[in-house]
């Protein structure tokens, strides 16, 4: 069943440096739900430690498919989509949990980053898809239905405002499936970690060689490692990218004109961000968890200019220090 389809492709990738490793890590490597993962654990494991570490990794990929996918229809999420206004549900202790992550993300990000766009999405993709954009007025009808202050989450329960009210985790369920893959895994034991899932990546430890886990921002025109973004070394961090070149329509307006839209959308005005001269064309984020740098990521393509980007993350580098991005302009 796919996963949020929509999202980037993989930007981020692994690399092998060119200092010879003494040894190599265990490596797993998998489709799920449309969308390959990769999987280095610093060791050389038995067979009961694969089987161990596979049971865990399936284990995750299963929550994120039962729990958080608006493209299963019998996952939490689309039931929580499905409900009528008011009507109130008891959350599982995991999505109970996430809606607090949320909360702080959509703070954080004064709005930008809204997970009820959903609606929206919908109404501009059919439109696009069709040669043209929604009407002012169509688009004004969904005003009641977006924000995240239309929903209500209190000791475990839910209920929104609106019965049209849908929510996708698309623009972070990649990074928060990443954390989950390093927590459960380090959990059971595994200490030297790198774990990538659709060009979302976090590491935990160091690579056998005892050297940082080394990757590689790729530029969006020219993907050849010689002309990466940037080279980094990473050291219990998490590093996301986000672009406007995976999906995007272009069309002839009323007025004559060509544009091109794609598919980050943005709450503030109700619109797909346009790709044209000057726009963003991918930011990655690196952040101490995925879940963060995922949401964030997408949240830099929202600004109309890299330096209107790059301003507002030194704003929040004031109490995270650690938080560090690469953005490219068309």
């Amino acid at each position: 069943m796919p996963l949020f389809p929509l999202l980037c492709g993989l930007l981020t990738l692994f690399l092998s440096c060119t200092t010879p490793a003494p040894q190599e890590p265990t490596h797993f490597s998998q489709n799920k739900m449309t969308i390959d993962y990769h999987i280095a654990i610093g060791d050389l494991l038995n067979e009961n430690q694969k089987q161990q570490a596979q049971r865990i990794i399936d284990t995750v990929f299963r929550e994120i498919d039962d729990i958080y996918n608006k493209w299963n229809p019998e996952s939490e999420l689309s039931r929580l989509n499905t409900l009528p206004a008011y009507t109130p549900c008891l959350l599982s202790a995991q999505l109970n949990q996430f809606f607090q992550r949320l909360d702080g993300l959509v703070k954080l990000s004064e709005g930008r980053f809204d997970p009820t766009v959903e609606p929206l999405q919908k109404l501009w993709k059919n439109r696009l898809e069709d040669g043209c954009c929604p009407t002012p007025t169509e688009i004004a009808s969904l005003k009641t239905c977006i924000g995240w202050s239309t929903l209500h989450v209190a000791d475990g329960v839910f209920y929104k405002e609106d019965g049209r009210t849908q929510l996708d985790f698309g623009g972070v369920a990649k990074g928060l499936c990443v954390d989950l893959l390093i927590e459960r895994l380090h959990e059971a034991g595994f200490q030297d970690l790198f774990v990538e899932w659709g060009g979302e990546i976090r590491t935990l430890g160091f690579h056998p060689s005892k050297r940082p886990w080394c990757v590689c921002i790729s530029s969006p025109t020219r993907p050849d490692p010689s002309h990466a973004i940037a080279h980094l070394d990473l050291i219990n961090r998490a590093l996301a990218t986000s672009g406007d070149y995976f999906q995007y329509w272009t069309i002839i307006t009323e007025q004559g004109e060509q544009k091109t839209y794609c598919h980050v959308f943005n709450p503030l005005t109700l619109k797909p961000l346009e790709v044209k001269k000057g726009s963003i064309a991918s930011a990655s984020l690196s952040a101490l968890d995925c879940t963060t740098a995922d949401a964030l990521a997408k949240v830099l393509m929202l600004f109309d200019s890299p330096e209107e980007a790059q301003e507002w993350i030194k704003t929040l580098q004031a109490e995270r220090p650690y938080l560090a991005c690469w953005i490219v302009a068309r």
